[in-house]
């Protein structure tokens, strides 16, 4: 019997790209997006894909399209939490409401999606929770600091999830990509206003996106599927080799800054 995935944000990016790999791996593929009619065409020419509408700050038309997968294919093996967007500018400039609106999409709604397909798979004891992370996570940058901070939780939330719903059978994995070239940047929200005292941040972080090392956005969504649904699958998966080399020297920086204040931390015990 063939198995079957729910895919959220599958009009653009790390979500259509996993559409097509769940497609020709003979799964049935839910593919979900705010507008269907942003559609890849090609979907219409997989037989095994059903596209529907699913808004993840919308709780009612995500309990629909839940509803819809199971009365078309009788269960939900997986679901692969793709949706969400880059608030871009610093601490200062992003507005409250723009603060708000990035966790309500990347953070409130990624839950809000799980919590609808948890009980199905909690009844037949099994399922795959993939949620799209960013190293991001670990990795704060400037003029990224608000979207950054909501892949901090994504990766705290998935961290805790995993251990709450592994003795029911559920696994829950991490995908933490880095750069790739998509549509991020062109749905990316600007701030609410501009600061030209913030002009040398932005600047170095357009030279680091230049530099950046870009993955391979197809041979990373075929490693997500693949490892959807097997025994033992890992809890955190990194995708792109330069987001792992970061992230590295990220941890070693930590570290060492940890152990440099030692001596202040043994005083407040």
């Amino acid at each position: 019997m063939r198995k079957t995935v729910l895919i959220t944000g599958a009009s653009t990016g790390m979500g259509e790209a996993a559409t097509f790999e769940y497609a020709a791996r003979g799964w049935n593929v839910v593919a979900t997006m705010r507008d269907t009619a942003k559609a890849n065409p090609a979907f219409a020419g997989l037989g095994n894909v059903l596209v529907t509408r699913l808004d993840v700050t919308d709780a009612a038309v995500i309990e629909q399209a839940v509803k819809e997968t199971v009365d078309r294919f009788g269960a939900i093996d997986a679901l692969v939490g793709a949706a969400g967007y880059g608030q871009v500018g610093t601490v200062e400039e992003v507005s409250p409401d723009q603060l708000r609106d990035q966790f309500e999409t990347n953070v409130v709604g990624l839950v809000q999606v799980i919590q609808a397909v948890l009980p199905h798979m909690r009844e037949r004891g099994r399922g795959h929770i993939i949620n799209i992370g960013s190293m991001g996570g670990h990795v704060s940058l400037p003029t990224m600091a608000v979207y950054c901070a909501s892949k901090s939780a994504v990766q705290n939330l998935s961290e805790g999830l995993a251990k709450e719903v592994g003795p029911l059978g559920i696994h829950v994995t991490l995908v933490e990509p880095a750069g790739y070239n998509t549509s991020f940047g062109t749905n990316a929200k600007l701030p609410a206003t501009s600061i030209p005292a913030y002009a040398p941040s932005y600047a170095a972080m357009a030279a680091f996106d230049q530099q950046a090392v870009r993955g391979d956005l197809g041979k990373s969504m075929a490693a997500v599927a693949d490892i959807t649904g097997i025994d033992e699958p890992p809890l955190h998966l990194a995708v792109a080799t330069a987001g792992l080399e970061m992230v590295r020297g990220r941890f070693a920086e930590l570290m060492d800054e940890y152990a440099r204040w030692e001596p202040v931390t043994a005083g407040t015990d």
